[in-house]
């Protein structure tokens, strides 16, 4: 049972009676079977009420044989009650093992779709209905691929239904409603009924109701969550005496002109700081907006009034980045870098390292004032603990486009700052090549670099098995090598760090002309002279990686050329998703277009942001962006037109 609860524990729930707080995908309703078979080939589905005549089963090799050892098909055949007969396929040995039940002439309850096959009626793989679910409507679950699946959610439900009572306290408990709220909104005055409706309704027509007032509680509970979230008390401590003036110098080292998005971006941070209640902002910024730049301004004003500052990457070479711009924007603020291979004075100046830093901060006793993580999502709930006292004001920067209608979902109504204009100004143009223009691309890619720009190509494995090794990193910069000698460069999440760091510096020093490397370039990293960039088999990346290796290119402007590469053929939906990917470079709208198309339901949070974060109020719940938004607009947290 403690098993079963771990791995419930990937759907959100920790507890048994919790999984009652799960949405059906749909019922089937067993009351009164058809005894006469119904039309075929109309893709419905049916209960049947059938009689069995003939049964035979097969192995796989096709041999007739008499029991369940070595059977791999069965074939029976049945007649209604007109005496009209179907074939009944049945494959594999679960399936197998339902027919071996019921003795021939007897009735046998199906529920499946009716199709034929060379002009006979058949029925492929139906469910065979229990006799504990005739009568009844049976609710339809929906598992986690892969890791839960739908007949042990099903089986831990029937289990908790007696639990029904603690389930109803955990919903009015997660949805942070009081149960006179409940009533109002849903029409019930015991959660227990809802619960009940969705998983042991009366009539088909009863669950489905049940449904929509469960989607209506999710986003209810979404907007409870968020006012939570906005209404933290004052903490002594928390506020950080920023001179205004002296962020307006800060501003004035910009190396470019800051865009409206960075100035108000940095205004709402400042305007956090400077109150007494601790920040806990986003601040998303699309690729090549200046998100490191925005940041780095509160932070260094943070300091200048006093406060402790540390700035957490995911990686040493971001750390090594981040440290070189703030001490070249703001030169009279000491540095340091913090990493566990390179560990250095961590009560002195702003800190810029990696998680090591927790460690170091607790042995030393350390507190910080400010803290932002760059790239949220690397950045755990229990990370976070270990870094922030009740005072410390926290950034979470990102370089993935949240829009407000997302981060209302995933983040709970976190404030957060949106930076979509770049201040300089680039053009990258998106194309998909096939294996048919392999040579025109060889010759692009040596224009590129024979016109002392750089180009990278980036696969989705290091090294790879036999049939994938020729698209692999490390095969592939054999293959370069050869043609270009020392000009190549590799860099992979596999080398040590320094190598990583050596390969890095030649790159942003001109030194290496063609990169070629796996996603651990996709976030931060900048290269002022990359203007060719080529993802191979980029059906095996998502859209949210593909966005980011985009970005960066031209990164101090002018154009760009991101090519999708496909050496062999791909599926449709994978085909689409890259279109969409070479027509639009916004990444917002990416965003949402990827939101509308999924829709907000079953949520993965990395970084484990809170317990049951995996789900909404109900798991199986999907919401449009439109419902929800609705439901923000009609308690005042967005504004009609965003």
């Amino acid at each position: 049972m403690n098993e079963d609860i771990g791995r419930l524990s990937r759907l959100g729930f920790s507890t048994l009676p919790e999984c009652l707080l799960t949405v059906p995908k749909g019922f089937r309703d067993y009351h009164d079977p058809l005894e006469i078979l119904p039309l075929p080939n109309t893709g419905e589905f049916h209960y049947l009420a059938l009689t069995l005549v003939e049964r035979s089963i097969f192995s796989r090799e096709g041999k007739m044989i008499g029991e369940l050892k070595g059977a791999f098909r069965a074939v029976m055949r049945a007649v209604d009650g007109r005496g009209d007969r179907v074939q009944i396929n049945a494959i594999g040995k679960p399936a197998i093992e339902n027919w071996l039940q019921p003795e021939l002439g007897s009735v046998v309850n199906l529920y499946g779709q009716l199709t034929t096959f060379d002009g006979r009626l058949g029925l492929s793989n139906p469910t065979v209905v229990g006799d504990a679910q005739i009568g009844r409507v049976v609710p339809i679950y929906q598992g986690k691929s892969n890791q839960v699946s739908a007949d042990l959610l099903t089986e831990s439900i029937g289990r908790a239904l007696p639990q029904i009572n603690e389930a109803a306290c955990l919903l009015l408990e997660q949805a942070l409603m009081h149960e006179d709220e409940f009533a109002k909104l849903t029409g019930f005055t015991d959660p227990a009924t809802l619960l009940r409706n969705l998983h042991a309704p009366l009539s088909v027509r009863e669950g489905l109701a049940a449904i929509e007032v469960a989607k209506a509680l999710s986003i209810k509970a979404l907007v409870n969550k968020v006012i939570a979230n906005r209404s933290r008390p004052a903490v002594k401590g928390s506020l950080l005496r920023i001179d205004r003036d002296q962020v307006a110098d800060l501003i004035q080292r910009a190396p470019f002109e800051p865009t409206v998005d960075q100035l108000r971006a940095i205004e709402e941070i400042v305007g956090d700081l400077r109150s007494p209640f601790p920040m806990d902002r986003v601040l998303s910024g699309d690729v090549g907006t200046g998100k490191s730049f925005t940041f780095m301004v509160p932070a260094a004003a943070s300091y200048l009034a006093g406060a402790r500052v540390a700035i957490i990457a995911p990686s040493q070479i971001l750390v090594d980045q981040l440290a070189s711009e703030l001490s070249s924007l703001f030169y009279e603020i000491p540095v340091t870098q913090y990493v566990s291979k390179a560990k250095g004075d961590i009560s002195k100046g702003i800190i810029v390292g990696t998680t090591a830093v927790l460690t170091a901060a607790k042995k030393e006793g350390i507190v910080f004032d400010l803290v932002i993580a760059d790239e949220q999502h690397k950045f755990s709930v229990s990370q976070r603990k270990k870094l922030l006292a009740p005072h410390t004001n926290f950034l979470e920067a990102t370089a993935t486009a949240i829009p407000r209608t997302v981060a209302l979902v995933k983040l709970g109504g976190m404030p957060i700052s949106i930076l979509q204009q770049a201040p300089v100004k680039r053009e990258i143009i998106s194309r998909i090549i096939t294996l048919k223009a392999r040579e025109k691309l060889n010759d692009f890619v040596m224009e590129v670099i024979h016109g002392g720009r750089q180009a990278a190509f980036i696969y989705p494995v290091v090294n790879g098995n036999s049939d994938t090794s020729r698209h692999s990193v490390e095969a592939a910069y054999e293959r370069f090598k050869r043609v270009l000698g020392d000009s190549v460069g590799m860099i992979h999440g596999g080398l040590p760090d320094d190598v990583k760091t050596k390969t890095i510096r030649a790159m942003k020093d001109g030194k290496i002309k063609l990169l070629v490397a796996s996603t651990v370039i996709e976030v931060g990293v900048t290269f002022p002279h990359l203007h060719l960039l080529v993802a191979v088999n980029a059906e095996n990346f998502g859209v949210s990686q593909l966005h980011q290796l985009r970005g960066r290119l031209a990164r101090k402007g002018g154009l760009g050329h991101f090519i999708m590469y496909l050496p062999e053929p791909i599926q449709q939906q994978a085909s689409e998703r890259l279109r969409l990917l070479s027509s639009c470079t916004d990444g917002f709208q990416l965003a949402e277009m990827d939101a509308d198309a999924r829709g907000f339901g079953d949520l993965d949070i990395d970084g484990e942001r809170q317990s049951g974060s995996s789900r909404m109020l109900f798991w199986g719940v999907t919401l449009g962006r439109s419902e929800i938004e609705q439901g923000a607009i009609d308690a005042g947290l967005i504004p009609t037109k965003q």
